[in-house]
């Protein structure tokens, strides 16, 4: 008889969440989604001037029904790049990782 393999609840039902203030706002992480998305990403011409719009296509793409909500919150532009950042990683099950820390810490101890 074969082995009989499951994945954790949690993975299955649990999808990630991103927090903006105090609201959590769940993410689409379903695997067609996550391919259109990349699809349409890879579409975009890097001297395309749609290449500015991608962030805005990842929010829509991972908020879905509150990407609407979210955008109207007109947040700073390095704000919504960084959203758009930990959406996607969010989205491919990527672990986020935030550069600025690292580049400030790098910055202090060449202070040094």
């Amino acid at each position: 008889m074969g082995k009989l393999y499951t994945f954790d609840d949690k993975l299955l039902v649990g999808g990630p969440e991103i927090r903006i203030g105090d609201k959590c706002y769940p993410v689409d992480d379903r695997t067609k989604k996550v391919k259109k998305l990349l699809k349409d990403l890879n579409a975009v011409e890097k001297d395309d001037e749609g290449i500015i719009d991608t962030d805005e296509m990842i929010i829509k793409a991972a908020f879905d029904k509150n990407a609407k909500e979210i955008l109207n919150m007109d947040l700073p532009y390095a704000a919504q790049q960084k959203l758009a950042q930990m959406a996607l990683a969010a989205m491919t099950g990527e672990e986020y990782e935030d550069n600025d820390k690292d580049r400030f810490q790098k910055e202090e101890k060449s202070e040094e």
